[in-house]
Parts: structure tokens; sequence; C-alpha cells
């Protein structure tokens, strides 16, 4: 029976106090919703790509050699103990007819196991001079269902030798789970050194004659899943397991090289009617038609494919966002909920004093504040999970949609967030319900059943200072006083303005530093107007032609041709990153096509011939300096090492600038200018249309990249950001209103005697509403200030933490943005003013006067 009276009771005065319970169910869901939803978006992102990986059965490790892998080398993987699965392939890497594109082609067999591909139009090759292309080459329009494409490759690198047939006709479209990234396709070894595409043939079109890579699964990583530590452990056992058993591998290769070329020797012999050769002669024949060098064998694990690492770090980028985000929401609903809860009690002191002098415990008179506030949190908890768990993580990971070509998010339910939501959530309210019923049950009884007596008034700092305060109007003195008389409430709403100031002001930041990056990059550092790969197998006439055309076209200003070479960046605990080797020409000309200079200071940076110049964010990805050396591996793997002269100012990819003469010194070769840059002016995207059009028709041109085209699609790729950045200014934008409208709340309900008696003194309903207002908005205004302070160092924070491998966004907030900031807290606190205006005209100042004496 009393359980059934205290539900009753508590039930009544959610009835009657609605705008109190919906306040804090609505601060509390927003955290709640917030802090799941982002933590959840990163393992379900990640979730996601090991469940493609395993339906598609990505490769546990990937085996490459110097000389190819033999039917011997392969017989040796397949007997390493634990290993599931060898498959040998060929692969090769070809221009695909004249557009300037460069895919890497694999063979395809029926019995394939590994790294299979997810059909997005027609079917997989199954007879001689069928293929399949990249998924991207359709969304792109650069081939369709239909087409013929006739390889094309570079002098010495002619497809007759890899393949029986050079024309292919186009049967169908697909992505690969080794590369879930939308365009990079890693390094190649023709043309501008990195790869557009991949394709697919049937194996039986190649003409190699030994496999080019193996690809390994393992039984025991069968059950496991991607980019957890249990299979990261595995795989770590049985990478050096693989590189055990292949360690005889170079020197039997180099026998099988050697055999080889006598064969080839005797049977040249024979055919041109000669003696066979003699030891001499074969051991001539041998180094004429083989490197003696030992081969070498590589062993890599799936961090080698393009973005898989990656994807992972920027799921638990999210996640540390998540870490920190909340915070901000949970903290201020702690606040909030402590000053209404504080309110409640106070309200019911007559209750609470005679159920007291009945006789009634501490705990039974506190259970029903505690009942009140479990069920607002408990309420908005579960809300808050089932929002946050389906709703933010479509929204961050169809922001991501454009980097990456996955399938649909998988979303799943995570107890652990869901518990420590709850139990956040039951501290901001169940706690502080708690608190405050304790603070006002220390009284007796007696006490309890008399109205709280009005807080005394004291001297305040400012009437220290006779100077001003003798000047202030009597209003003005007024909303002094009663801004440090309810301390409390001041500061809570200072901090509860500032809180949601400096989310909106983060919102706003993210969206200037990203969408920055692309007027510094393109225009700002590279100033070059377009760049021009070239064929280096072009003939003279082409060549010849092309030198023409450009001395011709009286719109451009410049020319430099520069080496530009694709490698890779590696060292223990970083991610490999894919960076160009940038080699001008002539470096007196650098200037005036690359702006190489420090960020902060804006001191140029000179090439020079005792190291390389390298970018920004490499320099902090792998943590190196000016002196130190950086290690990178070129398409063979090989290693080299780099001297780091200087660092440069760089938002968008990974650069390392050399002189002529110091890649002649790193790399043992003179460079082959393979690009050339071209400056010009005053021209429209019209005018370029048709300029292109002539580069690409021109034999010696492999591909046309305009910077300003550049500059759109790199807009248009972090354009996806901004979805994330909304939802951050809403969830902000909503705290804010219900920050404000919580505490005004408090406040009227507070003073209800005293605005009847103001209002009964002659006061007009807007001199009443300004009576309140003007210590909201010095409250507001303070709050924008600390908001905005605080806004610059979170925004400081979620760029570290937000930053992709190879971005770096621009650490600047616009001045507009703090407009914005301001004016949407300004308009939220407006939007308060103009709700509590109606509930001030409504106030019945006879009622409000009765005393309970």
């Amino acid at each position: 029976m009393k359980k059934r009276a205290l539900w009753k009771d508590v039930f009544r005065e959610i009835g009657r106090t609605k705008a109190r319970f919906l306040s804090i169910f609505a601060i509390i869901m927003l955290g709640v919703s917030f802090f799941s939803g982002i933590k959840s978006a990163g393992p379900d992102m990640l979730d996601t790509a090991a469940t493609y990986y395993k339906d598609l059965r990505l490769m546990d490790l990937r085996v490459q050699s110097t000389y190819g892998l033999s039917e011997q080398g392969i017989e040796q993987l397949r007997g390493i103990p634990g290993v599931q699965t060898v498959q040998p392939v060929y692969s090769s890497d070809v221009f695909l007819g004249d557009s300037g594109l460069i895919a890497k082609v694999y063979s395809y067999a029926d019995n394939n196991e590994l790294n299979g591909y997810k059909l997005t139009a027609g079917h997989l090759p199954a007879a001689s001079g069928e293929i399949v292309l990249d998924e991207h080459l359709r969304e792109e329009e650069k081939f369709a269902l239909g087409d013929s494409i006739t390889f094309g490759g570079e002098a010495g690198e002619t497809p007759e030798k890899s393949f029986r047939t050079k024309t292919y006709n186009v049967v169908g479209f697909a992505q690969s789970p080794q590369y879930i990234e939308t365009a990079n396709r890693g390094t190649s070894r023709i043309g501008k050194g990195t790869a557009d595409a991949f394709a697919v043939i049937p194996e039986g079109d190649f003409t190699l004659p030994v496999y080019t890579e193996a690809y390994l699964s393992f039984k025991d990583t069968a059950a496991q899943t991607a980019y957890t530590p249990a299979y990261d452990k595995l795989i770590e056992q049985h990478l050096p397991e693989v590189e055990e058993a292949l360690k005889d591998y170079p020197a039997q290769r180099l026998e099988e090289l050697k055999t080889e070329a006598v064969a080839a020797a005797k049977q040249a012999a024979a055919q041109q009617g000669t003696q066979q050769p003699q030891p001499q002669q074969q051991q001539a024949a041998y180094a004429a038609q083989s490197q003696p060098e030992l081969p070498k064998v590589y062993v890599a694990d799936r961090t080698i494919n393009p973005g898989y690492a990656e994807y992972k770090d920027n799921a638990d980028r999210l996640s540390a966002i998540a870490s920190a985000f909340p915070v901000f929401f949970f903290l201020i609903a702690a606040l909030v909920s402590l000053t209404t809860m504080t309110r409640m009690v106070e309200e019911q002191r007559l209750q609470i004093g005679t159920m007291k002098a009945l006789g009634y415990g501490a705990m039974d008179i506190m259970t029903k504040f505690l009942v009140y506030g479990t069920l607002a949190s408990l309420a908005a908890s579960i809300a808050g999970l089932a929002v946050g768990f389906t709703f933010f993580p479509d929204i961050i990971y169809n922001a991501y949609s454009s980097l990456y070509n996955l399938p649909d998010v998988i979303k799943s339910f995570y107890p652990s967030y869901a518990v420590i939501s709850i139990i956040v959530a039951l501290v901001c309210t169940t706690m502080t319900a708690m608190i405050a019923s304790r603070v006002e049950l220390r009284s007796n009884a007696s006490v309890l059943m008399r109205p709280k007596a009005p807080k005394s008034g004291q001297r305040i700092m400012l009437e220290r200072f006779k100077f001003l305060w003798t000047r202030l109007s009597f209003v003005q003195k007024v909303t002094a006083r009663n801004l440090f008389r309810y301390k409390q409430r001041m500061f809570m709403t200072v901090i509860g303005v500032a809180g949601c100031t400096a989310l909106i002001l983060t919102g706003f930041g993210l969206k200037d530093s990203i969408g920055s990056i692309a007027e510094r990059q393109f225009g700002g550092i590279m100033k070059y107007s377009a760049l021009v790969a070239l064929h280096d197998n072009a003939t003279p006439a082409d060549q010849a032609s092309y030198k023409e055309l450009i001395e011709q076209e009286t719109a451009v200003t410049g020319t430099l041709n520069v080496l530009q070479e694709a490698v890779t960046a590696r060292a223990k605990g970083v991610n490999d990153q894919e960076v160009r080797i940038f080699v001008p020409s002539d470096t007196a000309e650098l200037a005036s096509f690359v702006n190489l200079k420090d960020r902060s200071t804006g001191k140029p940076r000179v090439l020079s011939d005792e190291g390389a110049v390298i970018t920004e964010k490499l320099a902090k990805l792998y943590d190196v300096a000016p002196g130190d050396t950086l290690t990178l591996l070129d398409s063979n793997n090989e290693p080299f090492q780099v001297k780091v002269a200087a660092v440069t100012e760089n938002y968008v990819l990974h650069y390392v600038y050399m002189t002529p003469a110091y890649y002649t010194e790193v790399f043992g070769k003179e460079p082959f200018y393979n690009t050339q840059l071209l400056n010009y002016s005053g021209k429209d995207t019209g005018w370029e249309s048709a300029f292109g059009e002539k580069l690409t028709a021109n034999g010696q041109v492999a591909l046309v990249s305009f910077s300003s085209g550049v500059g759109e699609a790199f807009e248009g790729t972090m354009d996806s950001m901004d979805i994330v950045i909304v939802v951050l200014i809403v969830s902000a934008a909503a705290l804010a209103f219900v920050v404000l409208y919580n505490l005004t709340n408090i406040n009227v309900s507070e003073r209800v005697r005293e605005l009847s008696t103001i209002k009964v003194l002659g006061f007009y309903d807007k001199e009443v509403t300004l009576y309140i207002y003007r210590e909201n908005i010095l409250l507001t205004l303070l709050g924008i200030l600390s908001g905005s302070a605080l806004g610059v160092i979170l925004h400081r924070f979620v760029l570290s933490t937000a930053e992709l491998d190879a971005t770096m966004f621009a650490p600047l907030i616009k001045w507009q943005s703090y407009i914005y900031a301001a004016l949407l807290t300004i308009l939220f606190s407006g939007i308060v003013m103009a709700f509590m205006h109606i509930k001030l005209k409504r106030i019945h100042m006879i009622e409000a006067l009765k005393s309970v004496e």
C-alpha cells in the first residue's frame, strides 16, 4: 500500500512538473545518444569491414620475390604448418588503352579461394579476352560494359611479354577487399608510379614463366576477426614463420635462373648451328640474361593493402572523440540536474517537514526524489540508446563512404556502452537528487515546515568601486546584486552556455579547417595550373609534336619538367604511407610552380644537395625533424635512406622534394623527368577542356590533371564530412536550448514572489521580463566569451584526433565562426526568453504572495 502511494505521488509530481521532467529527460537523452552513437560508430565501422573481409576471404599474408615465385617456392609455402590456403597469382601493370590510366592486372581462376571480388555489374572473366575492371572506373564513367581495351606498356615492359592477348572486352565491374579506399590503388612500376585501378583477367591469358605473388591464409585465423588484438597476435607469429620457411628460397631461385640462362644459351647456339658453349661462355650468357644478385623475398600482412590500417585509425579516432565530446553533455547535465532537483526539493519543504514530523525516516522521504530522478534518467537513457545506436553510426559511416567502398554499415548493440551510459545518467540525476534531499533533511521538522528564509542582502565587490557603483541606475544595481545573490545559478548558467558555445564553435571551426584545405593546397602551395604525365616510350615524332603544342599555346606562361615517383615510407609502429618523390629539373624555377615554406613563419624552404625537404604531416607521422633520416621503399621494396633537410607546409598527400643531384645520390640513378608542370593565366574551364583534349590526343601525353579540377574534387570529398559537423552543431544547439530553458525556468520559479511583488508595485509585463532577462543576457554573454576560449582548445583537440593520415587540417577558426556560434547561442536564449515571457505574464500575483504561515 505504501509503495502504491509512493508511485501515485511520483506520477502526480511528474504530471504537475512536466516541463521540469522533460528538461531533465532531454538533456540526459542528448548526452546518452551522443556518447553511445559516436562510441559505437567506430566498432560498427570495424565490424562492417571485418565482415566484408571474411565474406570475400581476404588473405592473411602476401609473399613476393624480386624474381617471382616458382612452383618450388609455392610448394615450400604449402608445407608451412598451419597454412590453410596458398593461392599463387600472376600480376602486371599496364596502361588501359589511350586513357592514360594505369591498372594492376591480376589473374583469376575458378578455384581461387582468397581475395574474392564483389561484382557490381556483369560477370567475372570466364573466357580468354574477358576483363573485369575496378568499380570506380564505372562510377567515374571511364569505361562501360562492352568496351574494348588494348593494353599498353612502356619501353622494355611491352604487354606481349606478359599476356597472350593485348585486347580485352569489359564483361564486369567489381570491388576488391584489397582496395577498400575509393581511389588509392598503390604503387606501379610504370608511368607516374601510382596505379589508378585494378583489373582481373583469366589466368590462362598470362604468359609469365613464374608467379608474381602468393596469398596465404591460416587455419587459426579463420575464426578471428580483423582489427582485433587476437588476430594481430596470430599474424605476428605467422609472419616470421613464413620468412623462416623461405630463407633458402633465394639461393634456390638463383640456381634456377642460372640453369634457365644456360639452357637458353644452349638453345640459341643450337639454333645458330654453332658448337655447345663452354663453361665460361655459359657464365657470360647467364650474366647477360639475369642479374647475379641474390633474389629477395618479401612477406607482408594485410596492412600493405591501401587503406586497411588507416581505416582502423579513423575508427579509433571516432572513439577518441566520443570519449571527449560527451563529457560536456554529461557534465552540463549533472550541473543542470543538481540545480533542478535542488529546486524541486526546496519546493517540497512543507511536505518533507510534515512527513518528518509524522515519523517517516529519511530514506522514506528521499525515495520520492530518487524515483523521480531515476525514472527521468532511465527513460532518457533508453531513448538515447535507441537514437544513438541507430542514428549516429549511419550518419558518420555515410560521411566516410566517399573515402571507402564498403557495404552498408552493420549496426550492433553494445551492452558495455549501454551500461556506462545508464550509470553516468543515474549519477547525473539520482545522485544529485540524493545530494539535494540530504541537504534539506538535515533540518528538523519545525524548520522545514516554515518557508525558507530569503538570502540576506550583502555588499558585493562592485560596491567597493564607488566611482562606478554611483553611476549605475537602480535597475542595474538590482541586476548586479541578484547575480551575486544566486551564485550557484549564475555559475551553472555560465558553464552551461560556455559548453554549448564551445561545441558549436568547434563544429564551425572544423568546417573552416576542412574547407580551407583545397584553397591552401591547390593554389597556395601547388601553384601550377596543370600537371601533364608523359610516356617514357614516346616516339621522337610524338615528343616533337608535344613540344610544338606547348610552344604554340600562347596562354602557357611557364613549364617545368619534374620527376614524380611513388614510394612507400616505413617505420616501426607507423602505418605505411604512400609518398611522392618530387624532383624538379631546374630548382631555381621551382618557386613559380610549388611554394615551399614553413607554415608558422612563412620562411621559404630551399632545396639543397644536402638532403630532402619533406611535408609537415609526413614529418609528424614519422616523428622526424631536420637532421633525421626517413626510410623509403621503392616499387621493388628496396629500402633507401633519405636525410631530412627541412619541413614544408602541406595539407594533402605526402611529398619528398629533392634536387637532381641528391636524388642520384640516394637512388643511384639519374632522374627521368616523367611529368611537366604548366602555368597559364586568365583561362576558364571551357578553355581548359579544349586544351586538355589537345593534350590527351598527343602520343607523348599519358594523363592531364588541372589544379582547378583537383581542388574541386577534393572539396567534394571533404564535403562528405559536413553532415558530421551539422550533427555536432545541432546537438550543441539543442543542448543550449535545454540548458537555458531549464535554468531560466528555475530562476522564475524561485523568484515568483519577488516578481509578483514588483508587479504589484506597478511594473509592466515587459519590465518584469527585462528584470529577469537582464541577468540572463549578461550571463549568456559571459558564457559566450568563456565558450569561445574553450572552443579554441576543443577545436585543436578534435583536429589532432580526427585528421586522416594523408591529410593535415588547417589549424584555424575564421572570425565569422565566432559570430555564428555567438548568434546561435543568443538565438536560443531569445527563444527561451519568449517562452518565459508568456509564463511571466501568467503569474497569479495574489496566490504567489499568500504566506504559508
